[in-house]
């Protein structure tokens, strides 16, 4: 799947199962970035966070690089 650009400056919503499925579904490693999603959503740890800060802090605790 391809990253949709505009989302980026958008709002993540952790409380819409489309969204961790949209982002997740960017990685190879989908059934750990969607389990990684949801065990933060829950710390509210995404909280007020853009898709672009989503993807950051992938970056940074999983080690998993932007999708394009």
């Amino acid at each position: 799947m391809v990253r949709d650009k505009a989302r980026d400056n958008k709002y993540f919503n952790c409380s819409q199962e489309s969204e961790m499925n949209y982002v997740s579904a960017l990685y190879h490693q989908n059934t750990i970035v969607k389990d990684f999603l949801k065990y933060v959503c829950v710390k509210g740890i995404l909280k007020n966070s853009l898709y672009m800060d989503v993807y950051d802090f992938i970056k940074k605790e999983l080690g998993y690089e932007l999708p394009n």
